[in-house]
């Protein structure tokens, strides 16, 4: 009878302690996975905040990179060391931010919002600064915080050579039509004036022809009258006798045919990129909506936001259209087709390139292209740039050299400038 009380007080006992285990094994469990929840809730909500500040930090930089970009174009002046250094301090100040909300007006309590530095990084593209980005948001709380960084500079539209020389050809000059060239009276040294300059060397060679009345080269105090062109002082005319130039001659000193130090790429010479890279350039100029079909929308402002253009159809020009101004010059890239000026009345301010594109067939068409047909003695202003010559530049016209408007294409104004963002230059932390 003992031993059976005994044996049932020890199962009463066992059973006991396993149903604690389990209370407090299940204690344990819930406590656990409050623990878990509470957790997760936690890291959800910091999720939350970070990413409330990433976004507010992605929209600062964004704000402070358009704001560089607009006051660069605005305020950059690179015509002296000391201007160049005084308006870049005005741009980086005016480009910072400090406390201000994704829409750019200034935050308050309670708000979301970033802060934008902008430093010099010590390194530079060509002659502008690389400048470094640093943007920090903060999320409403206050909570969270990101950051975010990026390098930034400003390209010239060229990125090349600035032309030296008004008229440029890969190609013989002067034997499909006239031409008056005012000349750059220190083209090769000081002194020494260049009008003309043709190349590169080949059998035939690239010839210059003055054989014509009317065509002739001078200096920019000889070139005027009702229907502007040379004289009565000329450098070069072709009632000097009349010519074909095949080399150097020191009868003709402004005039360079056939010449050995002309460029074999003159879209690398131009833009700094390889002719077969040529899609870069053409999207470049499609980023600002300046890809067109004809040149009939242009006009004297079409050069204030930035001057390069290209243009996938005829440019023909109507009695008095002007392009571009000495100020706000432009880049016309006429994309394997023709550039057509019938009225002396019709300027483009810039450069004009006659690209002949590798990927294109070209016509013999009138006007062929790529190619020209000028006629009344419209005038470029700047430089008239071809990788076509002969027969296929065709007409009366006249280009004048400008130092002043070339050197707003070549740096001196911040509008011929766009953003370049350095490749690997972006993390956030």
């Amino acid at each position: 009878m003992k031993s059976l009380i005994k044996h049932s007080y020890q199962r009463g006992m066992a059973t006991l302690v396993v149903t604690i285990a389990v209370l407090v094994t299940a204690t344990l469990m819930v406590i656990f996975a409050t623990k878990v929840g509470m957790f997760d809730q936690r890291m959800a909500g910091n999720e939350t905040r970070h990413k409330e500040a990433f976004a507010i930090a992605e929209a600062g930089l964004d704000y402070s990179t358009e704001r560089f970009i607009t006051e660069f174009k605005r305020l950059y002046d690179g015509t002296s060391p000391t201007t160049t250094t005084n308006t870049l301090a005005t741009i980086l100040a005016n480009a910072q931010a400090t406390d201000l909300r994704a829409d750019g007006t200034a935050a308050s309590a309670g708000q979301a919002k970033f802060s934008v530095t902008v430093v010099n990084s010590g390194a530079s593209l060509g002659t502008i600064p690389i400048f470094t980005f640093t943007s920090t948001g903060t999320s409403a709380d206050g909570s969270g915080s990101a950051n975010v960084i990026r390098q930034i500079s400003m390209a010239n539209a060229l990125g090349g050579s600035t032309p030296d020389v008004p008229l440029i050809v890969g190609g013989s000059v002067g034997t499909g039509g006239n031409f008056n060239i005012v000349g750059n009276p220190n083209g090769s040294g000081p002194g020494v004036p260049v009008s003309i300059w043709s190349g590169p060397p080949s059998n035939p060679p690239k010839v210059i022809e003055l054989t014509s009345g009317s065509a002739a080269t001078c200096h920019r105090q000889y070139f005027g009258g009702n229907n502007p062109q040379c004289g009565p002082s000329y450098l070069s005319h072709a009632e000097m006798g009349g010519v074909t130039l095949t080399s150097y001659s020191q009868s003709y000193p402004d005039l360079l045919p056939n010449d050995a130090n002309f460029p074999t790429d003159l879209f690398r010479f131009l833009f700094g990129i390889n002719k077969a890279d040529w899609t870069t350039k053409k999207a470049e100029a499609d980023s600002y909506g300046h890809v067109v079909s004809s040149c009939s929308g242009l006009n004297a402002s079409s050069g204030n936001t930035y001057p390069l253009w290209w243009i996938t159809g005829e440019c023909q020009l109507g009695p008095g259209q002007v392009i571009g101004s000495t100020t706000k010059p432009v880049i016309l890239v006429l994309d394997n087709q023709a550039l057509t000026m019938n009225s002396g009345t019709s300027v483009i301010y810039g450069i004009v390139y006659i690209f002949d594109n590798p990927t294109i067939a070209n016509t013999t068409g009138n006007p062929p292209t790529p190619g020209m047909k000028l006629g009344g003695s419209p005038m470029i202003q700047g430089s008239l740039i071809s990788d076509v010559g002969g027969d296929q530049m065709q007409g009366s016209y006249s280009v004048v050299y400008d130092p002043d408007l070339l050197s707003n294409l070549g740096g001196k104004n911040g509008s011929s400038y766009t953003a370049a963002y350095i490749p690997g230059s972006w993390r956030d932390f």
